[in-house]
């Protein structure tokens, strides 16, 4: 009876879906090769929690769960699905879907149920087998038909480029890449919304304003800016409080990017921006205020002690340093891998610390906490938002950087959301004196 009633069955020749009746003839029905694919699709999706549709290489529609699909998940090729069966792994389904096997039609950010589902299934080894011999018999190669029930939005495969590693490149990206989606001042980290404010642009100015708030900026102060990026911090302090800021960046086109900036806005008396790392900073005890944003948690747990020390040698005592990053709010232990492989690829250095080990940190690098805020729904908000933005300028995205490199963005930053939706990862923005 669950056959019955959670798969059904559409040729793009039919106006409304049409129940398929399972029996003992199934083998025999006008279109074997779907309704193998169907017996699969159902074992493989019988206790997963919400709707939608299956659109298969030969152009029929399958949908799987009762109720309105919430998106339609397009397989190009009938490999991927032998490939489902036989690995039972969500790292698999992304890079199909990095490499244009998969196409997802809808609500995308839905769609990421598949990875919670595949982490949990199970399957018997007799009847992964049994799965995997009626997966054989399904066509290698199935050329898709003239016309079809859905739209063909994304590239073919062999559109695809598909030697690039399945990781974020921070680095090899353009700006005019970061222009698609992030607000004017180009800041690539956590925005502030406060009140009813949907507006990227308003929150990321609320968060200049809190950071030179919190950090006590006055008018002649010195700030160091660690990991400036494109400048949008650093102008801001300079601009409405006064401040003497040296940027720093090892990132050479966000360099060229604020450079640009700060002459464009007349600060070149008040800003001075630099190429190099924080392993660069003088021990010199010469800045009366520092401040590191959204660039800790690339640093890597192992490094964090040697940071914090440059930091700590480069403020006066009793100077103020601000910082906010993103935390693992699990053991080790408990988090999936999928979790952990996503963490991995959007901080390659190292494992992220959890927020009580940073504290720890920070305590023994000689700084007193004494102000703690999470960002973690202001950072779901951000997400969506620069999704929106992502998702919006699809095609401008693709001619820049290649439809890989945007479906590799989109489907991180939708899982960064997701995680920070389901608190397996916090941000915090942590300000401490120096002792």
């Amino acid at each position: 009876h669950h056959l019955a009633t959670a798969l059904q069955f559409e040729t793009p020749l039919l106006d409304q879906p049409q129940p398929w009746q399972w029996d003992e003839n199934v083998q025999t029905a006008a279109n074997g090769e779907t309704s193998q694919a169907g017996f699969i699709l159902n074992r493989l999706f019988q206790d997963y929690p919400g709707a939608f549709s299956v659109r298969l290489w030969n152009g029929n529609l399958l949908n799987i769960g009762e109720g309105d699909p919430a998106f339609t998940f397009c397989l190009q090729q009938a490999s991927v699905l032998r490939n489902m069966v036989w690995f039972c792994d969500p790292k698999c389904l992304a890079e199909a879907y990095f490499s244009g096997q998969i196409q997802i039609l809808g609500d995308f950010h839905a769609a990421m149920q598949l990875r919670e589902h595949f982490e949990s299934l199970s399957l018997p080894l007799h009847e992964k087998l049994g799965l995997i011999f009626r997966a054989l018999t399904l066509a290698t190669d199935f050329a898709q038909p003239e016309q079809t029930s859905l739209p063909q939005i994304d590239p073919t495969p062999d559109q695809l480029d598909t030697s690039s590693p399945v990781a974020l490149s921070y680095d090899n990206v353009p700006e005019d890449f970061y222009q698609c989606w992030l607000d004017e001042h180009m800041l690539h980290s956590c925005a502030y919304f406060s009140g009813n404010t949907r507006d990227l642009a308003q929150a990321q100015r609320n968060q200049l304003d809190l950071i030179c708030l919190k950090l006590h900026l006055q008018h002649g102060d010195s700030l160091l800016d660690i990991g400036c990026g494109w400048g949008g911090l650093a102008c801001w302090a300079a601009k409405h409080y006064g401040v003497f800021v040296h940027g720093i960046t090892q990132n050479a086109s966000q360099y060229a990017y604020a450079t640009k900036q700060v002459k464009r806005l007349g600060l070149e008396h008040l800003v001075k921006i630099e190429l190099g790392s924080y392993q660069d900073l003088p021990a010199t005890g010469s800045y009366d205020k520092a401040a590191c944003i959204g660039i800790a948690d690339h640093i890597g747990e192992a490094h964090f002690p040697d940071y914090l020390a440059k930091v700590h040698a480069a403020l006066k005592p009793g100077g103020l340093f601000l910082t906010h990053g993103i935390t693992n709010e699990q053991l080790a232990g408990q988090q999936d891998a999928s979790s952990a492989f996503i963490n991995r690829q959007l901080f390659p250095q190292g494992d992220l610390s959890t927020f009580p080990h940073f504290l720890q940190q920070m305590d023994a690098a000689k700084f007193d906490v004494f102000n703690v805020e999470s960002l973690r729904r202001h950072y779901v908000m951000t997400l969506h938002q620069w999704l929106a933005g992502l998702e919006a300028n699809h095609a401008t995205v693709a001619s820049l950087v290649g439809e890989r490199t945007y479906r590799i963005w989109r489907l991180y930053m939708t899982a960064s959301a997701i995680q920070f939706e389901q608190g397996v990862t916090g941000i915090h923005q942590v300000v401490a004196t120096r002792r």
